[in-house]
């Protein structure tokens, strides 16, 4: 769409426009796709000037290991036949497992469903903003600037859960206030859904479920009937009883392995369930409030044009001044920015909330921008030179190109770390050892995945013995318990391990420059366990 044409549909959409033509809407979809894959053919260009074909986290390697392992019939395992409760995103791990059931490319497969998911939460987030706004403008603004996000274009190319879960977060909210004016009960499906791709998104149904019944309380629901009513409660119990229910059968937990591993009793709701009152308290004056800055510091940096219109459309979206007529709800968008940060700084303050590009926050950047163009167009209803909203939005979007520029590059430096080092690392073990060979390490994704060997995780991710060790600091019995054939870390997470030049001999060393990877070198170490025969080159 011309410039021209975009300035002038935002000038004039203030108020309510009718349906506008499928063929215009088909139009503007196009648009934004042409934006997005165009900033991902960038960002690939520049992968695969730096390096080959990656993910610019590790952890995208673990997703496709349990997919490989679900896709040919050894469950939902990470070594082959041993069921393990280590993906904390056990519905995009189904995801994948359906293209490496058919064959197709894993790489490839994990990108392609991140655009066309990105695409999709873009264009639903168009919606959203559209259906508070009452401007299609708005929606179509919202849409594009989330194709040329670099924040977006890095989940939808990082092989991750990200695009999923966002879409289905957005779809969810969504879904809630049409159905405060239709009655339909489904976004309580839907919430249990994007839960089961990130259980961070889980946070939602508690938020929603409360403004619903309270309206059923109060008899604002389109029916009255308790059954209307408990419909998304029991959608949502679905797939939120399978999330638990696949952790239970895997590992015997009700919550992913990864919890266990990384919270480390921090927080407040972890604390009181240990009796340990002083740290309850400590860290329920500390976390809420460092995390909800956080979270208002990265959307701004993010999206630096709009932190004026958050702040007017957070006020308007609440009521607390604006001239027009809110749909029924909208409050909400605000109350979930606030609600969610809070309820994860209480629940589980690790890892920390802005870790990995902010991936367990993308449900809530794309709300922050909702509620930014909300602001926006309080803004343009007050103004009296109109063209100025307009004009201000189309340099917003002219320099989240810009952003790209930059952005693009430290992609490309992240996925070559990470095949420098990991990927680099699964390819010697493959090499260098025989398949029965046991291999102890801290970085279990690209390494699994390539070496094909026995992982003994030593982060506790897949390997539930070792996260009390881990917690005590007591590596060595852990490794005599598991008697590895090879040990391979991250010398400086260990120097308890590496200083035990007795027990562990280094006999290889892999080297990158660090960007995305957890420390500059990968170093492999002989133990006193290995057995000639699983690492016959170097072994005296």
């Amino acid at each position: 769409m011309p410039v021209v044409r975009f300035c002038s549909i935002l000038a004039t959409a203030s108020n309510r426009a009718a349906v506008p033509p499928l063929a215009s809407r088909f139009v503007e979809a196009v648009v934004v796709a042409t934006a997005l894959l165009t900033a991902c053919w960038w960002f690939t260009r520049l992968e695969l000037h730096a390096t080959f074909w990656g993910f610019p986290l590790d952890d995208s390697w673990i997703h496709l290991q349990f997919a490989s392992n679900i896709a040919s019939g050894q469950g939902f395992s990470y070594n082959a036949g041993i069921p393990v409760a280590g993906s904390t995103a056990p519905l995009w791990t189904l995801v994948l497992a359906l293209p490496a059931r058919l064959g197709l490319d894993p790489v490839a497969s994990a990108k392609g469903l991140g655009i066309a998911l990105t695409l999709a939460a873009a264009l639903l987030a168009g919606r959203l903003a559209e259906w508070l706004t009452s401007s299609r403008a708005a929606g179509f603004f919202t849409a594009l600037v989330l194709a040329v996000s670099p924040r977006l274009v890095w989940g939808a190319l990082s092989g991750m859960e990200v695009s999923l879960y966002a879409l289905l977060g957005v779809w969810a909210v969504l879904s809630y206030l049409r159905a405060l004016e239709t009655g339909a009960p489904w976004w309580g499906l839907l919430v249990g859904l994007a839960g089961a791709a990130r259980p961070e998104v889980f946070v939602l149904f508690p938020i929603l479920a409360t403004d619903w019944t309270v309206r059923a309380a109060r008899r604002q629901l389109v029916s009255t009937s308790a059954s209307r009513w408990a419909a998304p409660l029991l959608l949502f119990a679905i797939p939120a009883a399978a999330f638990v229910a696949l952790n239970l059968y895997t590992s015997g937990h009700p919550l992913p392995l990864t919890f266990y591993a990384k919270s480390y009793g921090m927080g407040t709701v972890p604390s009181l369930m240990e009796g340990r009152w002083h740290d309850a308290w400590v860290d329920a004056w500390r976390y809420p409030q460092q995390f909800f800055y956080l979270l208002l510091t990265w959307t701004e940096t993010e999206y630096p044009d709009l932190g004026l219109g958050a702040l007017v459309g957070a006020a308007a979206l609440t009521g607390v001044f604006g001239d027009r007529p809110q749909r029924r709800g909208a409050y909400l968008l605000v109350v979930i920015l606030v609600a969610a940060p809070v309820i994860k700084a209480l629940g589980a303050p690790q890892p920390p909330l802005l870790v990995h590009e902010g991936r367990y926050l993308f449900h809530l950047l794309i709300l922050f921008l909702v509620v930014a163009v909300a602001g926006l167009m309080e803004l343009h209803t007050r103004l009296k030179w109109k063209a100025i909203v307009p004009l201000y939005c189309l340099v917003s979007l002219i320099r989240m190109g810009g952003a790209l520029s930059y952005e693009a590059p430290r992609y490309a430096s992240k996925v070559k770390n990470i095949n420098d080092l990991e990927v680099a690392t699964g390819h010697w073990i493959q090499r260098e050892t025989s398949k029965d060979a046991r291999i102890a390490t801290n970085d279990i994704g690209a390494i699994a995945f390539f070496s094909k060997r026995f992982i003994v995780d030593t982060e506790g991710l897949v390997t539930a013995e070792a996260i009390h060790p881990k917690r005590m600091r007591r590596f060595v019995p852990f490794l005599e318990s598991q008697r590895p054939d090879l040990l391979v870390i991250f010398p400086e997470w260990y120097p308890e391990i590496a200083a035990r030049t007795d027990l562990f001999h280094e006999i290889y060393r892999v080297h990158a420059h660090q960007d995305s990877a957890g420390a500059p070198h990968l170093v492999i170490y002989r133990t006193p366990w290995t057995r000639t025969g699983a690492v016959p080159r170097f072994v005296p």
